[in-house]
C-alpha cells in the first residue's frame, strides 16, 4: 500500500490442503460481505501481516491456520499493547489468546484429526451489542468447536436439532490492554450456502405442513434451499397457522460481522468510515417485478395502469412471444424496464435454448439490451452454471433464486441483499443475484406478509422485492395490495427502483476505492477515489460531525445496523479523489 495507512486490516488465512478437514469454506467471501457493506479496510495477506501490524488498530482474520511462532508472538504482543483481533472459524493455533480451548475429535479417523462444528445454531447467552438483533437461534454450517477457558462466552452452540451443547459460539477475551473476539461458526461458508443453496439435481424435500410441496417433478431454485422448515420459519401475524421465512438469516450473519467491527471500533475509539449502500442515506430499496406469463394484453394493460397509479417504475420479465408492439412500446415509454423471462418449463434447460430466447427477446426489445432476468417458475438446474450463462449474455442481475411455493415465501435464501455468487471453487461470478421473496399477494401468499418483509428490508437495509403477475391483477384485492405495498414502503423512506437501476448503482458504488484512513491528534481522515459518478453518495462515520472538501455537503445523524453514524451526502464525480476529515473530540 506504499505510504497509505489503514486502521482496519482483513487477512484471509491460508486454506488447508485439498482432502484435509477444514472449519471454513469460501473464506475469501469476507471481501464480498465487507465490500457490499462499503467498509473501509485494507486487504492484507498473511505474509504482509507483520509489516502492517503496527499501523493497525483492528484486525479481522478468517480461517483456521496455525501461525508460525514468530507471527503468533508478534500478534500476541500487538494485542497485549492494545490491539483488537476478531477471528472467524479459527484460533490461528493460539487459542489461549481468545480464552478458549479447541475441542478435538473423540476418536481418530481417516482424513480426520480436526474438530469441526458441523451443522447447528448460534444461541445468544448474554446481553451484548453485537447480539442485539438475533432474536432466535441462528442457523450455521460448520466452524471450529471450542470450549471456554478464561474468556467470556457471549453465545453458545446448539446442534442441528437445537439441543444444547458445551461448545461456545462467541467468546470475548481481554488480553493486556487489548481484546480478542472469536466467532466459531463458519460465517462465510454459511452465507454462501444459505444464499446460493446446494446444486439442484432432483426435487427438494417438502415442508411437513403441506405449504411447500416442492416435490413436483420440476427442478427449481428452491429445491436447493438449505434452511429448515421448522426452525428457520416464523409464524405470520394475521395469518393463523401460516409460517414463512420472515428473517433473512444470511444477512443476519453478515451483520454479525459488521456489528462486531463497529463494537470493537468504538472500543478502540476508531471513527470507522463506510460508503453507504444507497444514495441520500435512504434506508432500503423497493422493487416490483412482473412476469408476463401468457402475455394477455388486457391484463398487461391493467397492470401497467396500476403501476402508473402507484407512480413507480417496475421491471417486466417478458416471456416469449411477448406482448403486441403497442403495449411493449407503452411499457418502455412509461419508464419501466424490459427484462428476459427464460422459459425452461416448456422448453429444454440448456444454454443453447437460453441463447435462442435471449436473442429473440433482444430483437423484441429494440435498441436497449436487457440487463436483468428471472427464470419462469424459478426453474433451476445444477449449481452455478446458470450464472455463467448470464455473464456470457450480458445479464448483469438475476432474480431466479426465490419462492415458488407458498410455504417458501419470504427469505428462503436468507437474504434481501444483492450479492455476487461464487462457483464451487470460490471464483466470483460477474452477475448480481436479487432474490424473489414472494409472489402475488392474495394469490400466492397472504397480504399480511408484506409488512414483515418490508420491516426486514428496512432493518437489514436490503431490497423489498415483490412479484406481481399480470395474469392475477384482475383478481380481487391484488391491485390494491400492490398499491398498499408501494405506499407502505414510500412512507418508510424507501425508493422504488427497477432491477437495472439497482444493478447500475451497486456496481458504480463498488468502483469507489479507499486510498487512506488514518488518525492523528487533529482527528481522523479518509480518502476515496470514485470510479463512476454517484449522485447523492453517502459517506458514514462511526463518529459524529465530519467535514469534507466538497461543496453541497449535507450532514446528519443516522442509525444503521443498530449503530449511530454521521452521514455526509455529496455528489461524487467520476474518477475524482475526495478527502473527508473528522475533528478530534467531536
Amino acid at each position: 500500500m506504499g505510504n497509505n495507512s489503514f486502521l482496519l486490516g482483513v487477512c484471509v488465512l491460508p486454506a488447508a490442503p485439498k482432502n484435509w478437514a477444514r472449519t471454513v469454506s469460501y473464506p475469501g467471501y469476507i471481501h464480498e460481505i465487507l465490500n457490499h457493506a462499503g467498509v473501509c479496510y485494507q486487504n492484507i495477506s498473511l505474509s504482509e501481516l507483520p509489516e502492517n501490524l503496527a499501523g493497525l488498530k483492528l484486525l479481522l482474520t478468517v480461517g483456521e491456520y496455525a501461525l508460525s511462532s514468530d507471527i503468533a508472538n508478534q500478534l500476541s504482543a500487538w494485542v497485549q499493547a492494545g490491539g483488537t483481533w476478531i477471528s472467524i472459524a479459527g484460533t490461528a493455533g493460539i487459542p489461549e489468546l481468545f480464552g478458549v480451548e479447541v475441542e478435538t475429535p473423540e476418536s481418530t479417523s481417516w482424513g480426520g484429526g480436526m474438530g469441526t462444528l458441523g451443522e447447528g445454531y448460534l444461541k445468544p447467552c448474554a446481553a451484548h451489542p453485537i447480539l442485539q438483533r438475533i432474536p432466535f437461534p441462528l442457523h450455521y454450517f460448520n466452524g471450529t468447536p471450542v470450549h471456554v477457558n478464561g474468556g467470556t462466552q457471549l453465545a453458545s452452540v446448539l446442534d442441528a436439532h437445537q439441543r444444547s451443547t458445551k461448545r461456545a459460539a462467541i467468546v470475548e477475551n481481554l488480553v493486556g490492554s487489548g481484546r480478542c473476539l472469536l466467532i466459531t461458526p463458519d460465517i462465510t461458508g454459511s452465507v454462501v450456502r444459505i444464499q446460493q443453496g446446494i446444486g439442484v439435481t432432483r426435487d427438494g424435500v417438502p415442508a411437513s405442513d403441506g405449504t411447500a410441496p416442492v416435490a413436483d417433478d420440476v427442478l427449481k431454485s428452491g429445491d436447493g434451499g438449505v434452511l429448515d422448515w421448522i426452525f428457520d420459519r416464523q409464524p405470520l401475524e394475521g395469518a393463523p397457522g401460516f409460517t414463512a421465512f420472515l428473517k433473512p438469516i444470511a444477512d443476519m450473519w453478515r451483520e454479525l460481522v459488521l456489528r462486531s467491527l463497529f463494537y470493537l471500533a468504538q472500543k478502540q475509539k476508531i471513527s470507522l468510515p463506510l460508503l453507504w449502500l444507497y444514495p441520500n442515506s435512504i434506508p432500503a430499496i423497493g422493487h416490483l417485478s412482473h412476469d408476463t406469463d401468457q402475455n394477455d394484453p388486457e391484463l398487461g394493460a391493467q397492470l401497467l395502469k396500476t403501476v402508473k397509479q402507484a407512480q413507480v417504475k417496475t421491471t417486466w420479465c417478458v416471456i416469449l412471444p411477448g406482448y403486441d408492439e403497442e403495449l411493449m412500446a407503452e411499457i418502455k415509454e412509461s419508464g419501466c424496464e424490459l427484462a428476459t423471462h427464460y422459459d425452461a418449463l416448456d422448453y429444454p434447460w440448456s444454454e443453447e435454448e437460453f441463447d435462442r430466447q435471449w436473442r429473440a427477446l433482444c430483437q423484441l426489445f429494440g435498441e436497449e439490451k436487457p440487463v436483468s432476468n428471472k427464470n419462469h417458475y424459478l426453474r433451476w438446474e445444477g449449481d452455478s452454471d446458470f450464472f455463467s450463462w448470464c455473464v456470457r449474455h450480458c445479464i448483469r442481475i438475476d432474480q431466479s433464486k426465490g419462492a415458488s411455493k407458498t410455504g417458501e415465501a419470504g427469505f428462503n435464501f436468507g437474504t434481501c441483499q444483492t450479492f455476487f455468487p461464487v462457483t464451487f471453487e470460490g471464483e466470483t461470478l460477474d452477475v448480481l443475484e436479487m432474490v424473489t421473496s414472494t409472489q402475488d399477494l392474495h394469490i400466492f401468499a397472504p397480504e399480511a406478509i408484506a409488512k414483515p418483509l418490508l420491516d426486514a428490508a428496512l432493518q437489514h437495509h436490503g431490497i423489498f422485492h415483490l412479484l406481481f403477475h399480470p395474469a392475477h391483477i384482475n383478481k380481487p384485492g391484488v391491485a390494491q395490495s400492490l398499491l398498499n405495498a408501494v405506499e407502505a414502503g414510500r412512507a418508510q423512506g424507501i425508493e422504488w427502483w427497477t432491477a437495472r437501476q439497482i444493478n447500475d448503482w451497486e456496481r458504480a458504488r463498488r468502483k469507489t476505492t479507499w486510498i487512506d484512513h488514518s488518525i492523528s491528534d487533529e482527528g481522523a481522515s479518509v480518502q476515496i477515489r470514485t470510479g463512476d459518478s454517484l449522485t447523492g453518495a453517502t459517506l458514514l462515520w462511526l463518529c459524529p460531525e465530519p467535514t469534507a472538501d466538497t461543496t453541497d455537503v449535507i450532514t446528519g445523524n443516522v442509525n444503521f445496523w443498530g449503530y449511530p453514524f454521521e452521514a455526509v451526502v455529496f455528489d461524487a464525480e467520476a474518477g475524482k479523489e475526495y478527502t473527508f476529515r473528522l475533528a478530534a473530540g467531536v
